[in-house]
């Protein structure tokens, strides 16, 4: 007791003497020497935990990967299946693509020119009975990329194909196989032999294609958390549906079936991928399209200098943009004559987990703040941070909230922390979104990234200079 009176004797002298420029609003001078005193320790121990951190090391880990839906997920109801959602997923080798198809789609789709024309954003509405989806043709292009599927009220995406997987052409009667490098099927094949992924039991509704793009296979595989993609949405018009070609002798005569072009990159030529999707499903054409990028902070709260399981307090913050699309009807066509937006219409923050037993208020720019002891009786419970139980990653803490004046800035992380401390440390205690390469209190990660249990301290892949932490929470 003695070291430790001396030792904030020491601090109160600097902070005096500098409390004319770095008094805070927040406390006086006597909380400061606190938390300047509790933050050494947390940093020495910080340091002895992990070791030095780098300088440049930025604490906003979120890749700022956009969700998309024809709805305001403002509105959503919560997604009420889990990791065991229950559907057939079969795939199958061997499905052969005859040349007439091929040349339908060659001729929609010339390579290096603009065919925006040529097909409509889309999704798809499924019922519980199957469909089944086959690439049919794979452009030359340097990119990597798997295509996948948005399906609502299922909680995890789904993985369809991985690009060159199980395809390849005939040419001058040779089968040939694709491959996941830049040549891709030629244009004057005589066939292409596919592979044809049926599902069934999903539950009806809609769902929307996009393609996870990494800029080569060897980016792919070098990318040890396979998460630093970008992605191209059916819904953001990457993807057409086009219409018009004769029926594959592969499709079951009175199913529905349609050809679907993808873009990759910019030139808009929806050539390269092409999948076919037949079954039971109806194509739609959004007129709104809304994008949600959200962000996660997890934070250690001064409660216990020793403690780096950021489950303290952790909250999701959601930015979502509008884009209308404004279409003209000519005949049976229809195309994209304007478009308005993006916009930011509506900003959200959910609190999922609250691990430490000091009561705290989150503060979101100038005009928004959420205070635990409003929402959690007693103040010192834990709360989904599997203290007592299972952590339910989907759970909130209160309602939702809205964001005064939409005044989050997401780029520059404007949010803080106040703590009051307890026993010889009280006072409150100011805890900003921490600068490059300084300890972190706060980190900043994508919504996939889940909180550690109690007193687990972060793995130290999080604290190293890869740009994302492992999504699990755990290695």
């Amino acid at each position: 007791m003695k070291n430790k009176i001396l030792k904030i004797g020491s601090l109160a002298v600097v902070a005096i003497a500098l409390a004319a420029c770095s008094k805070s609003d927040y406390f006086d001078g006597q909380d400061e020497v606190i938390t300047n005193q509790l933050k050494a320790e947390y940093a020495a121990n910080f340091v002895k935990k992990y070791g030095p951190v780098d300088p440049n090391k930025s604490w906003d880990m979120s890749s700022q990967q956009p969700l998309y839906s024809l709805t305001s997920m403002y509105d959503a109801p919560a997604t009420t299946r889990g990791t065991g959602d229950t559907y057939s997923q079969t795939k199958s080798s061997g499905f052969t693509v005859e040349k007439d198809v091929l040349t339908w789609f060659f001729q929609n789709t010339p390579a290096g020119q603009n065919n925006l024309r040529q097909g409509n954003p889309f999704s798809v509405t499924v019922s519980a009975a199957e469909f089944t989806i086959v690439p049919i043709f794979q452009g030359n292009a340097t990119n990597y990329w798997q295509l996948w599927m948005h399906v609502d009220g299922v909680a995890n995406d789904i993985k369809i194909w991985d690009k060159g997987e199980d395809l390849s052409y005939r040419k001058n009667g040779n089968l040939i196989n694709v491959g996941t490098g830049r040549d891709g099927v030629a244009r004057d094949a005589e066939e292409v032999v596919a592979p044809s992924i049926t599902f069934s039991g999903l539950p009806a509704g809609k769902m929307h294609f996009y393609l996870k793009k990494w800029s080569n296979a060897e980016t792919f595989e070098n990318d040890y958390l396979q998460n630093q993609y970008s992605t191209a949405s059916s819904l953001k018009r990457k993807m057409l549906s086009m219409d018009g070609c004769t029926r594959p002798n592969g499709v079951p005569s009175g199913a529905f079936y349609r050809i679907i072009g993808c873009e990759d990159a910019s030139d808009n030529d929806y050539e390269d991928l092409a999948f076919l999707i037949y079954g039971n499903f109806t194509i739609e054409e959004p007129r709104d399209v809304y994008e949600v990028i959200p962000k996660r902070y997890m934070v250690e709260d001064l409660g216990s200098t020793d403690d780096f399981d950021f489950n303290d307090v952790v909250i999701d913050l959601f930015n979502e943009y509008k884009t209308t699309y404004t279409y003209a009807i000519s005949g049976n066509e229809e195309t994209v004559v304007d478009t308005d937006g993006p916009n930011l219409t509506k900003q959200w923050a959910i609190v999922r987990a609250a691990g430490g037993t000091l009561d705290f208020t989150i503060k979101i720019g100038q005009n928004t703040t959420w205070t635990k002891s409003q929402h959690v009786t007693p103040v010192t419970e834990m709360k989904n941070t599997g203290r007592d139980g299972a952590i339910n990653y989907n759970g909130q803490i209160g309602e939702k909230f809205d964001i005064n004046n939409m005044e989050w800035d997401s780029v520059n992380d404007n949010i803080s922390i106040e703590v009051e401390g307890k026993d010889g440390y009280s006072g409150v205690h100011y805890i900003p979104f921490p600068k490059e390469g300084e300890i972190p209190m706060i980190i900043a990660v994508d919504t996939s990234v889940n909180w550690m249990y109690e007193r687990n301290s972060v793995p130290d892949s999080w604290i190293s200079n890869s740009p994302q932490p492992n999504p699990g929470g755990s290695e």
